[in-house]
C-alpha cells in the first residue's frame, strides 16, 4: 500500500513538473515551422519545395502554414508551385483560405501540370465548403 502511494505521489510530481513549461514549438520534418517559413525565401527551388511540403504537413495546426503555402503557388519555379498545389490539395477543405489563389493558378499557370493539379485542389477544397 505504501509503495503504491509513493508511486502515485511520484507520478503526480513528475506530471506537475511539466505543467509549468511552455509548449514546445510545432515541428515538421525535424524543424520548427519558423524554419520552414524562412526556407521559402531561399534562392534554391529544392529548399523552397521542401519547405512547402513540410508546411503542408503542418496545415491548420499553425496559423502561418496555409497562407505561406498559398503564397507559394505564385513561386517562379513550377516545381515549387506544383508542390504548393499538391499540399493544398491534400489539406482539402482545411485550405479554404487558399481557394482564391488556387482558382487563379487553375486557369492561368504557365505549366499545364500545375493547372491540372490546381483544378483538382479547387474541387477538393470546395467540396468541404457549405
Amino acid at each position: 500500500m505504501r509503495r503504491t502511494l509513493r508511486f502515485a505521489v511520484l507520478i503526480g510530481l513528475l506530471t506537475a513538473a511539466g505543467c509549468g513549461r511552455p509548449d514546445a514549438p510545432l515541428t515538421a520534418g525535424g524543424h520548427p515551422v519558423a524554419h520552414w517559413l524562412t526556407e521559402l525565401d531561399k534562392p534554391d527551388a529544392k529548399a523552397r519545395a521542401k519547405a512547402v511540403k513540410e508546411l503542408g504537413r503542418v496545415g491548420p495546426a499553425d496559423p502561418a502554414a496555409i497562407p505561406a503555402v498559398a503564397g507559394a503557388v505564385k513561386d517562379r519555379d513550377a516545381g515549387v508551385r506544383k508542390a504548393a498545389v499538391l499540399a493544398l490539395l491534400n489539406l482539402g477543405p482545411a485550405a479554404a483560405e487558399a481557394l482564391p489563389a488556387l482558382e487563379v493558378v487553375s486557369t492561368k499557370d504557365a505549366d499545364p501540370a500545375v493547372r491540372a493539379q490546381a483544378a483538382k485542389a479547387v474541387e477538393r477544397v470546395r467540396a468541404g465548403r457549405p
